[in-house]
């Protein structure tokens, strides 16, 4: 008896000590309800297609059924949240909503082993997990300054879009085609509203939120001239740009508009977003940042840099 359960523990003790057996998902097949549309059926085109961009071109099925499998479905819980469970059969991900679903599968890129034809995970996933912080966007500004991404394609632009989704991001910033920098560049592959076009269309695609930050670039906005010539310039936009959530309009850096100036400009621009995007049109912000014109406001509407934000509606894409 002694003897059965000293070599029971020298098992035990044994077992221990080797390494878990990493899951191979080389033959796997990705299993996704059929009434997947848009971003949701976007996140599992992904999955399919960044697996093989990393394997050397191993394609994953889709199919109803099998094993092993990562199976991609619809759970609940917060907003963009999801949770990731592994047995022996496969790996399952299970997305709150759209986003959801969107960052499990992502989590899931980043936490498979890539090598020729052959994909594996070396560790269990039971992850269940939600963002901290309700916005997570970058500015992506298609414009000749920084000497690199004015040469890219739309295609690019999808593939870095689509690397900042994985991580987590859930809103994208674009510039329109009159800024403060240049007009053009040599290394445009498109024309810039053509691209912002494009662009806004990709992270729609893919269920993020589009941002705009326009700034108030000319001269003199108490002209009402200056200010009709906006308005159309502004409508344009809109009316090509597939989804806007919020746009962001700096008074100042660049420009310089006062905000007696700047905020009876943005209610117009309101009027003209309602227009534009119906009962569903974006949020307008706005920032003043010249301190010695901020006197007219109220301290508490200011943040601690001497910026005045003021939301003027808030409402989602069109």
């Amino acid at each position: 008896m002694r003897e059965n359960l000293r070599r029971t523990l020298r098992l035990l003790l044994t077992s221990a000590s080797l390494p878990l057996l990493a899951l191979d998902l080389s033959k796997a097949v990705v299993i996704a309800p059929s009434d997947f549309r848009g971003p949701e059926r976007k996140a599992v085109e992904m999955f399919v297609d960044e697996v093989a961009n990393r394997t050397q071109g191993l394609r994953l099925a889709l199919a109803p059924s099998g094993t092993p499998a990562v199976r991609v479905q619809r759970g609940s819980g917060p907003a963009e949240g999801y949770s990731i469970r592994t047995d022996a059969n496969g790996v399952t991900i299970s997305g709150n909503d759209a986003r959801g679903v969107l960052f499990g599968v992502g989590y899931l890129l980043r936490s498979l082993e890539y090598s020729r034809q052959k994909t594996e995970l070396a560790t269990p996933l039971n992850v269940t997990t939600a963002p901290r912080y309700p916005l997570r966007g970058h500015q992506l500004g298609y414009r000749p300054k920084t000497n690199s991404y004015d040469a890219w394609t739309a295609a690019m632009w999808e593939q870095y879009i689509r690397d900042l989704a994985v991580f987590g991001t859930n809103a994208i910033e674009l510039i329109p085609p009159r800024s403060d920098d240049d007009d053009d560049s040599p290394h445009f592959p498109l024309p810039p509203m053509r691209m912002m076009t494009e662009m806004s269309r990709i992270a729609d695609s893919y269920g993020l939120d589009v941002w705009v930050w326009y700034p108030a670039m000319d001269e003199n906005y108490g002209d009402l001239k200056t200010v009709e010539f906006a308005l159309k310039e502004w409508e344009e936009v809109y009316r090509k740009v597939p989804r806007i959530d919020a746009i962001f309009v700096p008074g100042g850096d660049p420009g310089h508009t006062q905000p007696k100036y700047l905020m009876p400009l943005l209610e117009k621009q309101t009027a003209l977003l309602r227009k534009s995007f119906a009962n569903d049109y974006p949020s307008v912000t706005a920032s003043a940042s010249i301190p010695t014109s901020l006197t007219a406001f109220e301290p508490s509407i200011l943040s601690p840099t001497g910026t005045l934000h003021m939301p003027l509606r808030c409402s989602a894409n069109r």
